[in-house]
């Protein structure tokens, strides 16, 4: 169930910039700078935020903003960092696998 959205990443210096296919939120979007900021917000961007939260300790900020996602990192990104993000990402809405 879900579909896997299909993103785009690029790094910016600490911060790396994801395009998604598709809308996430509305136009206002969310900003979180820790896994506490998103538990009282049942919205997409606080669900996308905390899931990126738990998968890499080293992520400090997650702002999303309809189909943009701008996730800061400390120590900055590798490749391989970016393609984890972006699977994370890709797989948001894709409930059951098969």
């Amino acid at each position: 169930m879900g579909q896997v959205i299909n993103v785009t990443g690029a790094i910016a210096g600490d911060s790396a910039i994801f395009e998604a296919d598709r809308s996430l939120s509305g136009q206002d979007g969310g900003a979180y700078e820790s896994l506490a900021d998103t538990a009282d917000d049942a919205t997409f961007p606080a669900r996308l935020a905390a899931r990126a939260f738990e998968a890499d300790s080293s992520i400090t900020r997650v702002f999303s903003g309809s189909n943009g996602i701008v996730v800061r990192r400390e120590g900055g990104w590798s490749e391989d960092d970016v393609a984890s993000m972006s699977s994370l990402i890709e797989e948001f809405f894709v409930f059951y696998q098969s």
